[in-house]
C-alpha cells in the first residue's frame, strides 16, 4: 500500500522482548510533532495479554494527539496462535506455509480498512506494530511476515541488543528480505557490553541500511508514579534526539524517493526499453509494477493518477474511464489475468519457492552441466517423468525456455525420421505437419514450423517448412457447445460445418463420435496421400499443442481431430514414405513403444503441468478418463516450460522416448545432439521446479503424487485420487467424483458470457477462460479487444482491485493460478461481466 500524503511504516522485531513498543512510542512521539492532531495512527493488529498492558494503551499514555488502535486483543500473554485458542475454544489452526487462509485475509482486510480510513480522514502518518518476532505466528498459525506481506509496508526493524541478538537480528532481516520487504532502518538499544550495535551497523551498511542505537530505557520502578515519570522523561528526551530525528528524516526521504522513482518509471521506460510485441507507432499505456503477491500486481497507472496532466501522460490515446482521487492510493491492485504470460501458477512472491531458490543459490550458485550432474537436475528428470505419466518417455533434455525447448524437439524428430526413412542424403527440405493457428516460439527453426501469420510475415529469414491442417474448433456459442469445421471449407461435410453437443463432456466422448473420427481419418489420409505421393513432400514430425493453441488466438481444437491425426499417422507409415517397407506398426507393440509413422511432438509449453487441470494436456487425447496417457496416443517427444518453475524462473525440459534417443547414439561425436547453452540445467531453476511440481501435485485433486523422487512408475496405482483444493471447481462442472474435465470458471458464468451481445464465442477449461468478441475483423491484427482490456484495468471490485489482461486481436483471455481461491475466481467473473456491460453501454 502506498499513498502520496499518508506515510506508513511497519515496525517488526528481531524477537520478542526487544523493545518494539518502546521504539514505536519514540517514533510516534517524533512523528506526532510533525502531524496535526489525530494525524498519526498507531495500529496494533494483534496483541496478547491483559488490557491494562495493551500496547495501544501504552502509546496513548505517553503520546498525545494521536489515534491508537488495536484490532484484536487476546487475554493471555502468549503467542497469538495459542492465545487465540484459549479465548476462542472453537478456533482452529488452519495454515500452510506460504499460503494465506480466510482468517489471515480477514485480519488483512481490517488492517487495510483502518489505513484507508485514516488516509481519507486526512491522516499523515501510520505506524503498524507487529507482535513478537518476524516469523512469530499470527492467530491462524501463519507467520506474520507472510500475513502482512500483501501490504508490503516499509519496515523499521527493531534489533536485539542482548547476547545472541546479532544472529536473531540478521536472521529476521533475511526473512523479511526473502519475502520482498524493504527494510529501511534498523534500531536497537545501545548495550556496549555485547557490542551488537557496532557489529550490526557495519553489517547492514553493506546492505545500504542505516542502523542506529538508542539509549536503554530506565529499569522498571516498583512505584507506579515514579515509573511513569521516568519513562515519560525518557521518551521526551530520546524522541528529540538526533538518532530518532535522523531516523524519521530518513524514512521520510525513502518514502518520497520511492514515489518519485515509481511515478517516473513509465516515462523512463519509454526512452530506453524496447518492449516485446509492442508497436511503438501506436499509443499504449505502460504501467509500473511495484510488487506482486499471490494473484495480484500492485501497479502505478499514470492514466488513473489525477495528479498527472492528462495531455502529457496519456499514451494510449484512450480517454481514461475513471481516475483515482488525488489523495487516494497510488498503487492499484490488478488481478494478473494473463498469469504473467502463462507462467504463473503458485502465486507471486511465493515464500516456498523463494526459500528454495535461495537455498540452491547458496549451495550451488550456477554450475556447468556438460558431462556433470547435480542432485536438483537428476531429481527433476525423475520428477517430471513421473508427473507426466507417459509410457513412451524416458529421456530428459534441458533448455532455457519454451522456444528453445521446441527447437530441440524438432531437431530430435527430424533426425529420427530422416534416419528411419533414409533421408539423410536427401537434398530437399524435410518439413513438419501441424495445425493452422499454431505457434511454437520466436527462434528461427520453430518459427518456420508455423504457417505464415502476423508473427512471422515481416521476418526476413522466415520460410515455412511443412503443411498445416485447418483444425475443427470447440466453442460455446449462445449457451450451446459446438464443434465448428474450418471456415476455409478445407474439410467439407454433407451434414454442415457445425455439430452441436449437450455439454463439453460430450465432445470428449470419443466412443460416441465414431462417425466424426472416421470423417477425420478419411480427410487426413486423403490429404497426406496427396502431399507425399503426388507432391512428393517429406515430413519429419507432427507437432501439436494439445487441446488449446495459445498464441495463435486461444483456439480450442477438437480433441478427437488431434487424436485421429496421431492414430492415422502411426497406423500408416507408408503415407509418410511410400517406399517404406515395414508391414506393421511397432508403435504400441513394443515395450516401451517405439515411434511409428512420424515422431509425435506435444508442445505442452502453455497447456501442460495443470494449466488445463491435468498434469499433461496430452492426456485429453485418451479414449477414457484418466491422467495417465494411453500409449497409442502418447507423444514421443514433449516440451514443458511456463508452469515448470511455478512462475519464478525460466527453464524448459524436452522429454523423449528411447527410440528417439537411440537415433543419436553412435561412435561419432557429429551424430550427437549438439545443442546446449551456458545455463543448462541451472540448479536454482531445477530446485524450484522440483518444489513447484511437489506443490502442484498436492494442490491438484485428480492425481496426488505418492512416489518418492527417483522411482519412475506409470501405473495408475501410483497416482491415487484424493480430495483437495479443486473439489469445488470440479463439482460445479460434474457430479462425478474426481472428474478431471472442468474449469475454475463456473458453467453458469460461462453461459452468461456466451450470451452477451459483445461476445461471439467463448470457452473455459482448467484455469483458462477465452472470449472471442464480435468484430468486423478477426485475428491478431484486430483491435476489437483493446477497449475491453483498458476498461478492465479501471473496473474496480469491492476492494478497489482491477484486472490486468492480455489480448490476441479479437480474443481476450483470462487465467487464474493453480491456488487461486474460489472467491477470487468468482470475483474475477463479476468484474469481467461488469466490464462487458460497461463496453456495451459505451457503444450505444
Amino acid at each position: 500500500m502506498l499513498w502520496r500524503d499518508l506515510k506508513a511504516w511497519q515496525v517488526c522485531g528481531a524477537n520478542t522482548d526487544v523493545g518494539k513498543t518502546i521504539i514505536s512510542t519514540l517514533l510516534c512521539k517524533a512523528l506526532a510533532r510533525r502531524a496535526p492532531t489525530n494525524g498519526l495512527l498507531y495500529l496494533k493488529p494483534v496483541s496478547t495479554g491483559p488490557d491494562a498492558e495493551a500496547d495501544d494503551r501504552h502509546i496513548s499514555k505517553y503520546t498525545t494527539g494521536i489515534l491508537a488502535k488495536c484490532l484484536k486483543q487476546y487475554s493471555q500473554p502468549l503467542s497469538p496462535h495459542l492465545a487465540a485458542k484459549i479465548d476462542e475454544p472453537n478456533h482452529e489452526l488452519n495454515h500452510r506455509a506460504g499460503k494465506l487462509n480466510v482468517a489471515d485475509r480477514t485480519l488483512l482486510h481490517k488492517v487495510k480498512d483502518s489505513l484507508d480510513a485514516h488516509q481519507k480522514a486526512g491522516g499523515k502518518y501510520a505506524v503498524l506494530e507487529t507482535a513478537g518476532g518476524v516469523l512469530s505466528p499470527g492467530p491462524s498459525g501463519s507467520v506474520q511476515a507472510d500475513v502482512y506481506r500483501p501490504l508490503r509496508l516499509p519496515v523499521v526493524l527493531v534489533g536485539d541488543a542482548k547476547l545472541g541478538g546479532v544472529a536473531t537480528t540478521i536472521s529476521a532481516f533475511e526473512s523479511l528480505h526473502l519475502r520482498g520487504y524493504d527494510v529501511q532502518s534498523v534500531l536497537l538499544f545501545d548495550m556496549p557490553r555485547w557490542g551488537n550495535a557496532d557489529y550490526l551497523k557495519n553489517y547492514f551498511s553493506q546492505h545500504d541500511i542505516v542502523t542506529l542505537s538508542l539509549p536503554v530505557p530506565p529499569e522498571r520502578d516498583a512505584d507506579q508514579q515514579r515509573d511513569h515519570d521516568k519513562l515519560a522523561a525518557y521518551y521526551e528526551k530520546v524522541s528529540t534526539s538526533s538518532e530518532v530525528k535522523s531516523t524519521v528524516d530518513l524514512i521520510h526521504q525513502k518514502h518520497f524517493s520511492h514515489i518519485s522513482k515509481l511515478t517516473s518509471m513509465p516515462a523512463h521506460a519509454e526512452s530506453i526499453v524496447w518492449h516485446p510485441f509492442r508497436q511503438y507507432g501506436l499509443p499504449q499505456n505502460v504501467v509500473a509494477i511495484d510488487s506482486a503477491y499471490e494473484d495480484h500486481f500492485e501497479v502505478y497507472n499514470q492514466e488513473t493518477d489525477a495528479l498527472v496532466n492528462r495531455a502529457e501522460a496519456s499514451s494510449t490515446g484512450l480517454q481514461p474511464l475513471q481516475s483515482a482521487a488525488s489523495s487516494g492510493p497510488l498503487l492499484t491492485p490488478l488481478f494478473d489475468a494473463s498469469a504473467s504470460w502463462w507462467t504463473q501458477g503458485l502465486g507471486h512472491g511465493n515464500p516456498n519457492l523463494a526459500l528454495t531458490a535461495a537455498h540452491a543459490a547458496g549451495r550451488y550458485g550456477h554450475v556447468m552441466f556438460a558431462n556433470a550432474v547435480h542432485e536438483p537436475a537428476l531429481d527433476l528428470c525423475y520428477n517430471l517423468l513421473s508427473t507426466l505419466q507417459n509410457p513412451r518417455l524416458s529421456r530428459v533434455f534441458f533448455t532455457d525456455n519454451g522456444s528453445t525447448g521446441m527447437e530441440v524437439a524438432v531437431k530430435m524428430a527430424l533426425r529420427a525420421a530422416a534416419t528411419r526413412y533414409e533421408w539423410n542424403n536427401h537434398k530437399g527440405e524435410i518439413g513438419i505437419l501441424g495445425l493452422k493457428g499454431s505457434y511454437h516460439g520466436d527462434t528461427i527453426g520453430v518459427m518456420n514450423c508455423s504457417e505464415p501469420s502476423p508473427f512471422n510475415e515481416k521476418v526476413d529469414w522466415y520460410k515455412p517448412w511443412g503443411h498445416w491442417f485447418s483444425p475443427p474448433e470447440v466453442k460455446l456459442v449462445k449457451g450451446q457447445w459446438q464443434v465448428q469445421l474450418p471456415s476455409d471449407e478445407s474439410m467439407p461435410r454433407e451434414e454442415g460445418p457445425t455439430t452441436l453437443f449437450p455439454s463439453l463432456q460430450a465432445i470428449f466422448d470419443f466412443e460416441a463420435r465414431e462417425d466424426d473420427a472416421q470423417f477425420y481419418a478419411d480427410y487426413v489420409t486423403r490429404t497426406l496421400t496427396h502431399l507425399t505421393h503426388q507432391q512428393k513432400q517429406k515430413f519429419g514430425a507432427l507437432i501439436l499443442e494439445p487441446l488449446v493453441m495459445g498464441a495463435g488466438g486461444m483456439i480450442f481444437v477438437d480433441p478427437l481431430f488431434q487424436r485421429t491425426l496421431i492414430s492415422t499417422i502411426r497406423a500408416n507409415p507408408r503415407i509418410i514414405d511410400p517406399a517404406y517397407e515395414a508391414t506393421t506398426s511397432k508403435s504400441t507393440t513394443e515395450d516401451p513403444p517405439t515411434w511409428s509413422g512420424l515422431p509425435i511432438i506435444a508442445d505442452e509449453v502453455f497447456t501442460g503441468l495443470y494449466r488445463l487441470g491435468r498434469s499433461s494436456s496430452s492426456s485429453f487425447w485418451n479414449s477414457s478418463a484418466g491422467s495417465s496417457i494411453e500409449a497409442d496416443v502418447a507423444p514421443d517427444i514433449s516440451c514443458h516450460a511456463k508452469l515448470l518453475t511455478g512462475g519464478l524462473l525460466p527453464l524448459a525440459l524436452t522429454t523423449a522416448s528411447n527410440s528417439i534417443f537411440n537415433t543419436f547414439v553412435s561412435d561419432s561425436k557429429a551424430d550427437a545432439l549438439l545443442h546446449g547453452h551456458s545455463y543448462t540445467a541451472h540448479p536454482i531453476g531445477c530446485s524450484v521446479a522440483n518444489k513447484s511440481l511437489e506443490l502442484m501435485r498436492t494442490i491438484s485433486t485428480s492425481t496426488i503424487f505418492n512416489n518418492p523422487v527417483g522411482a519412475i512408475t506409470h501405473t495408475p496405482e501410483a497416482h491415487k485420487p484424493s480430495s483437495g483444493q479443486w473439489d469445488g471447481y470440479r463439482h460445479s462442472w460434474s457430479s462425478k467424483p474426481g472428474s478431471d474435465l472442468f474449469s475454475f470458471f463456473s458453467p453458469e458464468t460461462l453461459n452468461t458470457i456466451s450470451n452477451h451481445q459483445l461476445v461471439n464465442s467463448c470457452f473455459a477449461i482448467g484455469t483458462v477462460l477465452a472470449l472471442t468478441l464480435e468484430s468486423a475483423t478477426s485475428g491478431y491484427n484486430s483491435t476489437a479487444a483493446a477497449s475491453l482490456q483498458a476498461r478492465l484495468m479501471t473496473t474496480m471490485d469491492e476492494q478497489g482491485r482491477g484486472v490486468h489482461s492480455r489480448v490476441l486481436g479479437d480474443v481476450i483471455y483470462f487465467m487464474t493460478g493453480l491456488e487461486t481461491a474460489e472467491e477470487e475466481v468468482r470475483n474475477l467473473e463479476r468484474t469481467i461481466l461488469k466490464a462487458l456491460d460497461g463496453e456495451l453501454a459505451a457503444s450505444r
